[in-house]
């Protein structure tokens, strides 16, 4: 196994074999955008020399994940920094999290809804308040991420109650599909169909934008995304499994 760094996205020939990772139209995104955070890429190959591996790893927040279906490659990258904790789609017999991928087909499906909310999209301008909002639910979160994302052109859909944000959540645009993801509303704001409104205004921009389809990660442990996703009728594609460093550290040796 050959392993080398990244310093761009462009670094590596992004050609993989057939069933590499569901994310495969958006590693390329993944590579840039951790970089442009400060963070680190790479990527692995097999002796026939094909892409066997991608890992990309932010240090400020000892996070990563691991793109691959060989074992081995996964214990490599494991061992490869030091983290909180990991995402990969490879499931092992490590304890882990498991989160569900939802999809839904754009391209054939009608988007109705009925807004009980005002939903505007957030601007340059309103970064110090999104940096400290989504510090609520991510105290460890790398806020660098926020600039970065708005600059690639992510958009971020926010509710506002009572002249503060009481909602907000995050869409990526790549390649005709779309990604939903980093939900999140204050407590005092719940049950008050935030969540739900502003996951339909994120479809209907995508489906706008003429997106075939979209995606979202949900932990099977959050009971409210996954309401809002099943109404939204966006079923189950795949799964991510979160592994933690307590777990992993059973394991031993790691391959480094």
């Amino acid at each position: 196994m050959e392993v080398s760094k990244l310093s761009n996205a462009s670094d590596v020939d992004l050609v993989f074999p057939d069933g590499f990772s569901f994310f495969e139209p958006y590693l390329r995104y993944f590579i840039r955008e951790v970089l442009e955070i400060g963070g680190e890429a790479y990527a692995s190959r097999a002796s026939d020399g094909d892409i066997s591996g991608l890992f990309i790893y932010d240090d400020f927040e000892k996070s990563g994940t691991v793109y691959t279906r060989s074992r081995e490659v996964f214990d490599y990258f494991c061992g490869l920094k030091p983290f909180n904790f990991l995402f990969a789609e490879l499931n092992t017999e490590v304890e882990s999290e498991i989160y569900d991928i939802y999809s839904i087909d754009l391209e054939n499906h009608d988007i109705v809804h009925r807004f009980s909310h005002e939903i505007l999209v957030a601007d340059d301008g309103q970064i110090g308040e999104i940096e400290r909002f989504m510090a609520l639910a991510h105290p460890e979160m790398n806020r660098r991420w926020i600039r970065v994302a708005l600059r690639n052109e992510d958009k971020c859909f926010t509710v506002r109650l009572d002249s503060e944000i009481a909602g907000l959540g995050w869409v990526s645009f790549v390649r005709g599909i779309g990604r939903i993801h980093s939900l999140f509303v204050k407590p005092q704001f719940r049950k008050l169909g935030i969540g739900e409104d502003i996951l339909y205004a994120r479809l209907l921009w995508l489906k706008s934008k003429h997106a075939r389809s979209a995606f979202s990660e949900i932990s099977r442990s959050n009971s409210s995304s996954l309401r809002i996703a099943l109404k939204a009728q966006m079923r189950v594609c795949g799964q991510v499994f979160q592994y933690f460093k307590k777990n992993l550290a059973r394991k031993e040796p790691l391959k480094s």
